[in-house]
Order: C-alpha cells, then structure tokens, then sequence
C-alpha cells in the first residue's frame, strides 16, 4: 500500500492497538452477529466470479534490493551530463560480489521503481511500462502497462499495486501476472488501513469497523472522533478469491492499563506458522515494550524469551518472505535475535556504517553497509549469515565490474 500518502498519525495508529478490552493478550474474535454480518458482507464486496481467479505463492513485500539464490538486483537512476536520465539495473553476483549494469533505459524516473526477479527474468517497472530483463543481461522484452504500476509486493507469478483512496477511506488495488502483463483489478474489503505480506498465499489485513462510515482523513477532527470507538480487526485474505477469515479485534487505541497507559501492537511478521507482534506503552516521558507472537489464527499467545520479549524490537529482517531477525538495542549495544535458532546474538561492533545489516541474501548471507564517515555508506559488503552472527567482520566488499577491468 502506498502508505506515504496516509497521515503519519494515521498510520501510527494503525499499527499498533491490537489487543482486546478485556485481556491484556489478544484472543481470538468472538463471533457475533455484528462481526459475522461484516465479513459476509466485506467478502461479498471483495469476491470474484470464479474461484481461485489465479495462482498465489509465498507473498512478500518488495524492497529496494531483491535477492535471488545467486544475485542481488536493485534499480538505480544516473545522469549523464547534458544527456537524458538512465535508469539502470544493477546486479550484484553473490558469488564474487562483483556488481554490474545489465540493463539501461532512458527516461524520467524521479523515483527509483522497486524491481522483482521472476523465472529466469527481472522485472523493472518503468515510463508506464514492464521491462522483462534476463538475469544475465540482454535485450528486455517490453509490456506496456497504460499507466502507472508501482508494486509493493510480489510473489512467484505477479506483483502487487495497493493505493489509499481518501474521500472513500477505501483501498484499491491491482495484480499484474509477471507473464501476461495482464492487470486484475482488486478492491479490499472496506476501511482496509494495513496490508502485510508475510510468506503465506494470503495477505494479512488490518481494517477498522465503525459504527458510522469513516470520514475523508483529510477532515481530521470528524476521522478522530470516529475513530475514538472504532474496533480494529485483523483478518486473512485471499486476493485470487477475496475470501476473509478474521483472527481477532482490538479496540483501535488499544486496552487500557492500570496506570492509565494503552498497550498497543504492531505486527513485525511471520516465521513457521507464528505471527510476532510488538507491543509497547507509554509511560511518563518514556515508551516500554516487548515481543509476544501468536498461531496463525490468533490463538496460543506468548511472550518471547530474554531480550526480543523484554525490549522494543526497532528493526526487521526477512528471508524469502518469512521474518527471519528481529534486531534492537542501540549502537554499542546492539543485538539480534535469529528466528531460525532461537538464539539471541550481542553485536556492539556493529554501527550504520560499520557492518549494519541491509538484507538478507541468497541461501545463507547478509548485504552489510560499509562506511568511512560517520552516517555516510559508501558502499555494501557480503557475508554469511554464519559468520556475521558469530561476530566476524571478513565480509568481501562489492565491487564494480568496470573498476575489475582497468588496468
């Protein structure tokens, strides 16, 4: 979803207060008329003719650099002097962290488009179109798209483009299939604020339900007196089907604590069938907070152990569309919990320019940033994930092809 065009306050809220009034741990939804009601229609509403319209994967969001098993892809935009903008594809090969242009294309880009790997293809969206580049390089095939695309996630067989619309508090969308170029339109159930993919065939949605139709977000004070008593919800979508399965609701503010404090939460993702939440209360000049994860249907709720479940978890990390890190602390005292092993590893080396982790690559790796001023990254590097967590700093910096070549 194109979230920038949200209010900053707007977003906020809405990811965070996901706890129901009576627990200080989310339950399931009870069902009730209302909320049955509500599905049945948000389903009807969101439904296609046919069933399983098409194919769905692993869903996950889009960054800006996209890894396949052997390379990292990203956009970039260069301009020549006196010449006409370029946007290139760069590929970085994890092999020999060797980084190169495979593909260029002229034109006004003022934002550097997200790119997805498809087949033995990359796809870069561009000047209303879709280049379909071999991930060697080469000649793109070109499908023109009409209008604007701009994906935020992707899975094996299409991207995904969501945007707010504003005087209808409503979210549209569209699937792009990676091998027609053809576009399905989608509209979400209604009053969707959050869409999260997390790895599964089905997005996750937040959604507030209101006793009377949000106003326009612009017209702040009638939104926030609306909201005051809205209820949000939680709840699975298939976008081939438009089918709904609610997993739970929570006040909107979140559940009031003794000391007057609101526990809120808000989702970091999903990992072998949990989902991980954050959740935080403000109390005095301070914010406190810890990690709690749940089943997929929002049952069987637990604190995490140590760390990840006594601290804010500030950054997250995602390997092949699953939650994979959850990273917190500050610079000195920084430490990252890995989903994988369960263990909480303390990394006070690292800093924004001294090994930070950008992405997790290939198989088993990590893109790291490397600096030589204070908040200034002048390059990445390459490491296993291995190595990294056990402290070491051998990660092999990458470098240009052009710069191999001269002499």
């Amino acid at each position: 979803m194109k979230t920038q065009w949200i209010p900053a306050l707007l977003l906020a809220f809405g990811l965070s207060a996901c706890t129901p009034a009576a627990s200080t741990t989310p339950e399931p939804a009870p069902v009730t008329e209302q909320t049955a009601e509500s599905a049945a229609e948000s389903a009807a509403e969101t439904a296609t003719e046919e069933a399983a319209a098409f194919p769905v994967g692993h869903l996950r969001a889009l960054c800006y650099r996209e890894s396949t098993a052997d390379a990292v892809y990203n956009a970039a935009a260069a301009q020549p002097e006196g010449g006409i903008p370029v946007l290139q594809l760069l590929k970085v090969d994890l092999a020999d962290a060797l980084r190169s242009s495979v593909f260029a294309v002229e034109g006004e880009n003022w934002e550097i488009p997200k790119v997805v790997p498809y087949e033995d293809t990359v796809c870069l969206f561009a000047n209303d179109a879709m280049y379909r580049v071999p991930q060697s390089g080469g000649e793109a095939e070109v499908l023109p798209l009409g209008d604007t695309f701009a994906p935020d996630y992707a899975d094996e067989y299409s991207a995904y483009d969501f945007v707010y619309n504003y005087p209808d508090s409503r979210t549209d969308g569209a699937r792009l299939d990676l091998a027609t170029g053809a576009l399905t339109p989608l509209q979400l159930p209604s009053q969707t604020m959050s869409i999260y993919a997390v790895g599964e065939d089905r997005f996750l949605l937040l959604r507030l339900l209101t006793d009377v139709p949000l106003p326009d977000s612009r017209e702040w004070e009638q939104y926030e007196a609306v909201c005051q008593n809205a209820t949000a919800e939680y709840d699975w979508y298939d976008p081939a089907t438009g089918e709904l399965e609610t997993i739970w609701q929570a006040p909107y503010y979140g559940i009031q604590q003794p000391d007057g404090s609101k526990k809120r939460y808000s989702l970091l993702g999903m990992a072998g069938g949990r989902l991980y939440f954050e959740w935080f209360t403000e109390e005095g000049m301070g914010i406190v907070g810890g990690a709690e994860s749940c089943a997929a249907d929002g049952t069987d709720w637990q604190p995490l152990p140590g760390k990840p479940g006594e601290n804010r978890c500030t950054w997250t990390f995602t390997q092949n569309g699953s939650l994979r890190w959850l990273m917190g602390g500050s610079e000195g005292s920084l430490w990252i919990y890995d989903l994988a092993d369960g263990q909480v590893y303390d990394m006070p080396h690292i800093t924004g320019t001294n090994g930070w982790p950008e992405l997790l690559v290939g198989r088993d790796q990590v893109m790291v940033a490397v600096g030589t001023e204070p908040y200034v990254v002048s390059n990445f590097a390459i490491i296993s994930i291995e190595d990294y967590l056990a402290g070491s700093t051998d990660w092999t910096p990458v470098r240009d092809t052009s710069a191999e070549s001269d002499p």
